[in-house]
C-alpha cells in the first residue's frame, strides 16, 4: 500500500520529529447545463496523500517546531517519495513556530451515517431543479457536482482515523428579462443530503428573486430606518462572532476575546447571540468525525446570551493559550429569536434578499454589500429597489433582533433574518 511505503520513508529521516499523512479520495460526477439541456456529463476520481513534517530545533538558545506540507501522487515511486521528503525537511527548517505537539489517540468514532446518501440522488437533484416554470424567469446556465470524499488521518503518535464525506454542490444563474434590460443572477448551495424540499424551495426563491429584480427601480436615499438581512449574508455577519472567540485569533492578536466577555456590550437592544460550534449539522457538507490533525470534534457552547462561553480551536492553538482544544470545524449554529418574519416586516423597512457581493471583515467587524435586490417597505406599500449599498461595524450596531424561522446555508444553522438598526444606507437619489 501506498501510505505504508510514505510511513516507511518518513520513519527513516532522522531529522524529522513528528510526521502527518492525510489520505484522500474523492469519486465525483460533475453536470454541465446550458438551459434545461444537458452539455458535459463528466466522472471524478482523485486519489492524493498530503503530508506534513515536523522538525524541532534550536536557535539562539530558543526551541521551534519547524514544518512543510507536499503532496505525494499514488503512482510515485518510492525515490520520489524520498527525495520529496528531503526536500522538505530541508523547507522545514526555515519555518520558526512556537513547539505544540500533535493529537494523539482516541477512541474510535462510528462512520458518518450520512454514506450512501448521494449515490443515486444526481437525477433527482435535476428533476427538482428544472421543474419550477416562470413565464418571465429561467435558469440559464448550471453546474451540478456530486462528490463522495474519503479521509484517512495518520500520525506519528498512532491516530489512524477516518471521515466519509458527501457533498453535493450546485452553481447556476437566473434569468429574466423585462421591458428595459435582461437581469441575470448568480446562485450557489451546498448539501450533504438529497432533499427535495429544500432544492426545489431554493430554485423557487432564485426565480422570484430573479424576476422582482427586473422590475426593481433604482435604489433612493433611505435614512434611520431598520435593515433586515436574509439568506447568505446572515451567516456572514454571524462570522464575526464565530473568529472573534476562536484560539487562533486570540493568539495571533486579532481578537481580544476571554471567558466572561460581553459581545455585544451593555447598550445594545433586542435579541441576545447564543453559539455553538456543531460538527453533525444535518446536511451540512461539512461535517465529520475528525478535523484535518485527527482530533474527535465535538459540540460546543463557545457563546450564551452574547458571555463567551468558550475558546474554539485546534490542538495547535488551544495548547499556546492553555486551554482544552475542541477540534478545528466549520459548522456554527446560532439559535433563532422568538420574534416572526411578518412581525419583522412591520412599519418602515429595507429588507435585502440579494447582494451582489456582501463582504465582513471578522478582525474589525466592518461590514457592507452593493444591493441587487431589496423590498423597502413604508409600512403600507412595498417597492423594488436594486443598487445602492449598506456599511456598516457589527460592534456599532444599536438593535439585534433574530427571526424565530430558521434556514441552513452551507455550513450554517441558524435565523433566516435579522433586522438590525444603525447601518449606513447609501442610494442614488431622494425618495
Amino acid at each position: 500500500m501506498m501510505i505504508d511505503l510514505i510511513t516507511s520513508a518518513l520513519k527513516s529521516q532522522e531529522e524529522i520529529d513528528d510526521w502527518k499523512i492525510i489520505e484522500k479520495r474523492v469519486d465525483g460526477k460533475e453536470l454541465f447545463f446550458v438551459k434545461d439541456a444537458l452539455d458535459m456529463n463528466r466522472i471524478k476520481k482523485t486519489h492524493k496523500f498530503f503530508v506534513t513534517v515536523y522538525h524541532d530545533f534550536k536557535e539562539n538558545g530558543k526551541m521551534y517546531r519547524g514544518s512543510s506540507e507536499f503532496t505525494i501522487h499514488p503512482r510515485m515511486d518510492e525515490i520520489d517519495v524520498e527525495s520529496l521528503i528531503k526536500e522538505n525537511i530541508f523547507s522545514s527548517k526555515f519555518v520558526k513556530n512556537t513547539p505544540y505537539p500533535l493529537v494523539t489517540p482516541s477512541e474510535k468514532r462510528k462512520e458518518s451515517s450520512a454514506k450512501g446518501a448521494l449515490s443515486n440522488s444526481i437525477d433527482e437533484v435535476v428533476s427538482d431543479m428544472y421543474a419550477e416554470k416562470l413565464e418571465k424567469a429561467w435558469i440559464n446556465s448550471s453546474e451540478i457536482f456530486m462528490n463522495h470524499i474519503q479521509e484517512r488521518i495518520v500520525n506519528s503518535k498512532g491516530v489512524d482515523v477516518s471521515n466519509d464525506l458527501f457533498s453535493l454542490y450546485v452553481e447556476f444563474v437566473t434569468t429574466s428579462r423585462a421591458e428595459k434590460e435582461e437581469v441575470e443572477l448568480y446562485w450557489s448551495f451546498q448539501f450533504s443530503k438529497f432533499d427535495d424540499e429544500i432544492i426545489k424551495d431554493k430554485i423557487a426563491n432564485a426565480m422570484k428573486v430573479t424576476e422582482d429584480r427586473s422590475h426593481a427601480v433604482r435604489i433612493p436615499n433611505l435614512r434611520d430606518i431598520p435593515v433586515i438581512l436574509t439568506g447568505e449574508s446572515v451567516k456572514e455577519f454571524f462570522k464575526y462572532h464565530l473568529y472573534k472567540v476562536s484560539a487562533r485569533y486570540i493568539y495571533e492578536h486579532l481578537s481580544n476575546a476571554k471567558v466572561g466577555l460581553n459581545l455585544q456590550g451593555s447598550g445594545v437592544n433586542g435579541d441576545r447571540i447564543t453559539m455553538w460550534i456543531d460538527p453533525f449539522v444535518e446536511r451540512s457538507a461539512y461535517s465529520l468525525n475528525y478535523d484535518e490533525d485527527g482530533f474527535p470534534v465535538k459540540k460546543v457552547k463557545i457563546i450564551d446570551d452574547s458571555i463567551v462561553k468558550n475558546i474554539w480551536g485546534d490542538v495547535r492553538y488551544a495548547h499556546y493559550l492553555g486551554i482544552e482544544p475542541t477540534g478545528h470545524m466549520t459548522n456554527f449554529v446560532v439559535e433563532p429569536g422568538k420574534v416572526g418574519e411578518d412581525d419583522l416586516q412591520k412599519g418602515e423597512y429595507l429588507k435585502i434578499l440579494s447582494f451582489s457581493d456582501f463582504g465582513l471583515d471578522p478582525m474589525t467587524g466592518d461590514f457592507g454589500g452593493e444591493i441587487r435586490l431589496g423590498w423597502y417597505s413604508d409600512g403600507e406599500n412595498l417597492i423594488p429597489l436594486t443598487g445602492g449599498s449598506i456599511s456598516g461595524n457589527v460592534s456599532d450596531v444599536e438593535e439585534i433582533i433574530l427571526s424565530k424561522e430558521t434556514q441552513q446555508e452551507d455550513n450554517f444553522f441558524g435565523p433566516k433574518s435579522l433586522k438590525i438598526s444603525g447601518l449606513k444606507i447609501s442610494g442614488s437619489k431622494k425618495l
